[in-house]
């Protein structure tokens, strides 16, 4: 810009300052003023990552203010790409001439960055107002996963696909660097079953999705689980361990031609991700897994692991930069110490070791935990941990809306801190635990961020900030309200006055929310829990009959059809209030660790 020649003086040059400062700023985008447009302009020769992170920034915009973003040379909101910040790192930064640079040190670093971006922006319609914070930020954990897991008929298996990819770029937003899904067998006759060709497409697009926002991928094995076509003659035993559950789908690897059948079917599932691309492969122990013959057993130091050291050499023919995970869930204390020598024998196959933290068996877990905060991990593994945030403290999982537990989370994350780990997989059968995925990836993040704060981020950006902080109070009340036998529950005065809040709170304030915040799906699950809760709890959920009352079945309605429910939800996952024991007729092992079935003819164990 050029000025005309002037004589200065010092009270002259002041106002001037002030004047052109003005004209300055009011042409750019100064943090606190609502703007009617937004121009954004890309890096050079952006790629096709960048224009996937420009359409979901334009589409947040859009949903929550009525603007559509264009793509502009001379827009005042820059996406820089800038190697230097620090591995998937971002800074915001103001530049010249009113702009705000989004800067990643590459296309991961600038999703996150955005992320941030939209974050502490704030919408009104027709108005949208750029956020103040400014600073650079670099994740301290390299492996964040979101583990999808889509084979129990749950909302990742029954939702459209672009419902599916909008949420796995919503994760990508708070911070997650990969998405897991499952190719679960037991359900099928075979690899080409059309059920099962038609589960392989679906979790592809999974994948494919998160590689098109610039995301990583990986895919969850349990080594010996096959079809249910499988011969009885080459079925594990099943019987004896506490740890498997008899599924009648689990092969051993000791019998012959076992081994190979195992990796035949192996391969065709690894060929069938050509098209996408496989970066990890996490290899899993117990539960769809197992055999203790005398040969295998104990499973977790011996069959497993010989087994999975095949399996990994497979998953480098077809991905050679892949790396590997190991998954000792379940696994009982002297499994783990075992661990140290057989892997230490044999190094190198494998990188990652997804901890122990099934609560099924806390003394394991206990033991464990204190040898791996004296002597690291078996083979100086980098250690992960398995949060477990769908199935803990409700019947069905998330049967009743959004669940809380966030005092859990905060002494789950203490403890991942204490025994060093430096990764994380969180286990998710629903969209209902949302608030348990941001708090793990934010904690990850930045270790030095508590949990509350990250809670009220939340709630500021997926609800409204004008709900803070009342939310967080109801919040804290439906963590306390877990319970999973309630049908033939009798509440207290004080339970009863308890649930009437959290309903009082949702009636009062719904109708002061925007338009986007009432329509999302967060919200009509927190809304949704919060009635439940509040008629449950007040005696009014149930007609003398027993069926759910009108206002209770509506409820219900809502969170299924969100779920997606359909023939294939299995009832863990279906929306309703029961008592624990009942519709339970789907055998699944969870943290209470489930009995197993009687053994089939094959299960005896040996003579």
């Amino acid at each position: 810009m050029m000025f005309p020649s002037i004589r200065w003086t010092r009270f002259g040059r002041v106002i001037l300052l002030a004047v052109f400062a003005a004209a300055y700023f009011s042409a750019g985008l100064a943090a606190g003023a609502g703007i009617s447009q937004v121009e954004v302009r890309l890096p050079e020769a952006p790629g096709p990552v960048v224009g996937r992170i420009f359409s979901v920034f334009s589409r947040v915009i859009r949903e929550r203010t009525g603007i559509e973003p264009v793509l502009s040379e001379h827009g005042k909101i820059v996406f820089v790409l800038r190697n230097g910040l620090g591995t998937e790192g971002y800074e915001i930064s103001d530049g010249p001439n009113g702009e705000i640079l989004i800067a990643g040190n590459d296309e991961r670093g600038l999703l996150y960055g955005v992320g941030a971006f939209l974050r502490s922006a704030r919408y009104q319609p027709g108005s949208f107002e750029p956020g103040a914070w400014r600073g650079k930020s670099v994740p301290a954990s390299p492996l964040r996963i979101a583990y999808l897991a889509s084979h129990t008929g749950n909302w990742y298996e029954n939702a459209p696909t672009e419902s599916v990819q909008r949420y796995i770029e919503e994760l990508g937003l708070w911070g997650y660097n990969t998405v897991m899904v499952a190719c679960a067998t037991e359900q099928f006759d075979s690899f080409s079953d059309p059920k099962s060709q038609q589960l392989i497409v679906h979790v592809r697009s999974i994948l494919k999705a998160s590689k098109q926002i610039g995301l990583k991928t990986a895919l969850v094995h349990c080594g010996n689980n096959t079809y249910k076509s499988l011969p009885a003659e080459l079925g594990a035993i099943e019987a004896g361990s506490k740890q498997i559950t008899a599924l009648g789908t689990h092969a051993c690897p000791h019998k012959p031609g076992v081994r190979e059948l195992l990796l035949r079917e192996w391969a065709e599932v690894l060929e069938a991700f050509r098209p996408v691309g496989l970066d990890y492969v996490c290899f899993w122990p117990y539960d769809n897994g197992g055999c203790n013959c005398e040969f295998c057993r104990p499973w977790g130091s011996n069959g497993y692991i010989s087994l999975c050291k095949d399996m990994a050499a497979k998953f480098r023919e077809f991905y050679p930069k892949g790396d590997v995970i190991l998954s000792a869930w379940r696994f009982l204390a002297g499994e783990w110490h075992d661990l140290y020598d057989v892997l230490g024998k044999d190094p190198g196959w494998a990188q990652y070791m997804l901890a122990n933290s099934c609560r099924g068996f806390p003394d394991d877990v206990a033991k464990s935990n204190e040898e791996t905060i004296k002597r690291g991990t078996p083979a100086n593994l980098t250690l992960m941990v398995f949060p477990e945030i769908s199935m803990l403290g409700m019947w069905p999982w998330g049967g009743r809306g959004a669940t809380f537990l966030i005092d859990n989370t905060k002494k789950d994350i203490a403890k991942a801190r204490e025994l060093g780990a430096a990764g994380f997989m969180t286990y998710s059968e629903g969209i209902y635990e949302d608030v348990a995925q941001v708090i793990w990836v934010q904690s990850f993040w930045d270790p030095k961020r508590s949990v509350d704060d990250i809670l009220q981020e939340y709630a500021r950006y997926e609800y409204d900030p004008q709900v803070l902080p009342e939310i967080l109070d109801v919040i804290k009340l439906l963590g306390s309200m877990q319970e999973v036998s309630l049908k033939s529950k009798k509440f207290s005065e004080q339970e009863a006055g308890a649930g009437k809040r959290c309903g009082d709170f949702v009636e009062a304030i719904e109708p002061k929310l925007p338009a986007y915040v009432r329509a999302s799906w967060r919200w009509k699950l927190f809304a949704n829990r919060c009635r439940i809760e509040s008629s449950l709890r007040q005696g009014r959920s149930f007609n003398p009959d027993g069926s759910y009352s009108e206002e209770t079945q509506r409820c219900l309605d809502e969170i299924s059809k969100i779920y997606c429910v359909d023939d294939r939800t299995l009832p863990f996952t279906r929306p309703g209030i029961l008592d624990r024991k009942q519709g339970k007729k789907q055998q699944v092992v969870d943290d209470e660790a489930v009995a197993p079935k009687p053994p089939k003819k094959n299960d005896a164990p040996p003579e």
